[in-house]
């Protein structure tokens, strides 16, 4: 179970608790209030442990409302299996991308049984589930699938947030198995006009029917084309190896392009500067892949992520080395 949700639980009982101390005190109970006196110290102990808990198994509790939603008695069945089923794809389509790379267009997900989540429990209040990563072993470490479950729920908020800027660079980094994903997670929560609350690690996201609504309209009709490897030559402008981030003006443009750089090419590009050899106000021929998203109505817009440094260009060519 996540440990903001332990956290919520164990504090509503502490104030359960504490309320019948004080009733207790009040009418002279002194055997009551000691054995309320005991338990609120063991919640508060309990308390503390949380405090120091680091989740390393993948887990995620996600509480529904709306009209398929009786308040905390229950759940329209239909719409539970169909809106968990989406959320189980999309975490094994982003685990099969993570592991593998890009998925096929079409065909059956691979290394699916790796990522499966289990209903663990039923979470209380608003009607929800916990679903968690079983296994016997112990982990020293996050799980992959733990990590994967994080991205996840991050790419659920960056899709449904109000910035524009926020979504497009969350579905620049997806391929087109996960974008079908998510368009259909949204479209049932949208199609039961449902609320999404889901509380992951320490924190949680809520989505009301606005981002709900948001999220639908965004991933309809959106298409991302990708086209690995390409060679462009220009000025290394800026570069933020530890926050894996470039700024680059190509041969023959004015304006900057910005992205991503690679994990591989960050560690790399690192090293140079450790020892001097920064890349910065350079010219170089480099390498990169480049994505372009496109919505009905809208300007396409392209996203660059930088792979390597080819090599460097030693005459000036252009308005980007003036």
């Amino acid at each position: 179970m996540p440990t903001k949700l332990k956290r919520e639980e164990v504090s509503a009982e502490r104030a359960t608790v504490a309320a019948l101390l004080a009733q207790a005190n009040d009418v002279g109970d002194l055997l009551g209030a000691r054995q309320f006196e005991r338990r609120l110290r063991a919640l508060d102990a309990e308390m503390v442990e949380l405090g120091q808990v680091q989740e390393r198994k993948a887990s995620a509790a996600l509480f529904f409302g709306g009209p398929k939603v009786a308040g905390s008695r229950g759940i329209e069945a239909e719409f539970a299996g169909e809106a968990l089923e989406r959320f189980q794809d999309l975490v094994s389509k982003s685990f099969a991308r993570r592991e593998l790379g890009n998925l096929a267009a079409r065909g059956r997900v691979p290394i699916r049984s790796d990522s499966k989540l289990m209903v663990t429990a039923v979470t209380r209040g608003s009607f929800g589930f916990v679903l968690e990563e079983v296994g016997d072993q112990e982990e020293a470490l996050r799980t992959q699938l733990n990590e994967v479950v994080g991205d996840v729920v991050d790419f659920v908020a960056q899709v449904s947030d109000p910035a524009e800027e926020v979504f497009l660079e969350a579905v620049a980094d997806v391929d087109a198995r996960t974008l079908i994903a998510i368009r259909e997670f949204f479209n049932t929560l949208s199609g039961a006009q449902a609320t999404l609350r889901i509380v992951e690690g320490d924190r949680e996201v809520a989505l009301g029917r606005d981002d709900v609504q948001r999220g639908k309209e965004r991933t309809e009709g959106l298409e991302v084309t990708e086209t690995e490897s390409v060679r462009l030559r220009g000025l290394l402008l800026g570069l933020l190896p530890v926050h894996r981030r470039f700024e680059f003006v190509l041969e023959g443009e004015v304006e900057a392009i910005s992205g991503k750089v690679a994990a591989d090419a960050s560690r790399a590009l690192g090293d140079q500067v450790l020892v001097g050899q920064h890349p910065v106000g350079r010219r170089w021929e480099a390498e990169f892949d480049v994505r372009e998203v496109t919505r009905p109505g809208r300007p396409a817009r392209r996203f660059y992520t930088l792979l390597s440094l080819i090599r460097e260009l030693e005459e000036p060519a252009g308005p980007a080395a003036e």
